[in-house]
């Protein structure tokens, strides 16, 4: 009997070991950026405004449109009991294991729902965690000042993104959306693929050094699914002979396959020479915008 329970102890620490690899795969958001906020300009000067409340427009593989609090509060619900249901079940197999208690002793029906009870706390963890996803494969079109980012053109037209005193002479505020739009689907794929070299093209210097440490951590491809991108003008300003745009994305997303979507605001800023204007915009930095 001695024997078994050293046999059931041991198969125990193994599925747990396994259990905490995943656990650690998982914690950190594996879009783009990984929930980071980084760059040579990851501030912004003023806590940035909550979107209006207009729905948010598509992508282009988009079919369905649901608000991101029909879509979050299933997600929550379900947390609680998964969580409560999971504790329980382990507390009462790992007692089973190691005194004989519970479940009458241990044996493969022990083990059995010992792996399942595993099962059911990896699948919650997951559902809250991030992992990653392809999007709609891009058109060969190009918009102008953002290079080839393949953005399909939509008959919507943005919501009323500019909330400002002023813009730069000749800014297209509607053609900026688009590109905006077209680079957050096409960075997020390219980081799926861990494509640097597409990605090198769109990014300053700070910001491809930083995906560049961030692919060594997590050299795994993935696959991140974008349902809504809401982007918005927050800011244009003249920096030192740069002209920066700071836009915010209000987006709903899946990380992983199995996680319930959920919503992600990002401040990205761009920037691109102030006496250039047929210069590329690229990426200068990442804030992170809480809910």
């Amino acid at each position: 009997m001695h024997g078994k329970k050293v046999v059931s102890l041991l198969a125990f620490v193994s599925v747990a070991a396994g259990f905490l690899y995943l656990w650690h795969d998982t914690a950190e958001a594996a879009r783009f950026g990984r929930s980071r906020s980084f760059g040579s300009r990851p501030a912004y000067q003023r806590s940035a405004p909550s979107p209006a409340p207009a729905s948010p427009q598509s992508t282009p593989g988009q079919t369905t449109q649901q608000k991101p609090g029909a879509l979050n509060t299933p997600a929550a619900a379900g947390g609680r009991w998964g969580g409560m249901f999971g504790g329980l079940l382990m507390g009462g197999l790992i007692g089973s294991l190691l005194f004989g208690g519970g479940f009458g002793g241990p044996g493969f029906l022990d083990l059995l729902l010992l792996g399942g009870g595993l099962f059911l706390l990896m699948r919650f963890i997951r559902s809250r965690q991030s992992a990653a996803q392809a999007t709609s494969p891009s058109m060969p079109l190009e918009t102008q000042a953002w290079g080839s980012t393949g953005y399909a053109p939509s008959s919507d037209t943005a919501q009323d993104p500019v909330q400002l005193q002023a813009l730069p002479p000749g800014f297209d505020a509607e053609e900026f959306l688009k590109g905006a739009r077209s680079i957050f689907v096409r960075l997020q794929t390219s980081w799926d693929k861990r494509d640097l070299e597409d990605i090198r093209q769109f990014t300053a210097g700070d910001v491809f050094a930083e995906i560049q440490e961030q692919a060594k951590e997590d050299p795994h491809p993935g696959k991140t699914e974008l349902l809504l991108i809401n982007p918005r003008i927050i800011e244009v300003r003249d920096i030192d002979q740069q002209i920066v745009a700071s836009v915010l994305y209000d987006v709903m997303m899946r990380e992983d396959g199995d996680e319930t979507a959920k919503q992600v605001r990002e401040l990205w800023h761009f920037s691109r020479p102030g006496n250039e204007p047929d210069a590329f915009w690229l990426l200068e930095g990442i804030q992170q915008v809480e809910r």
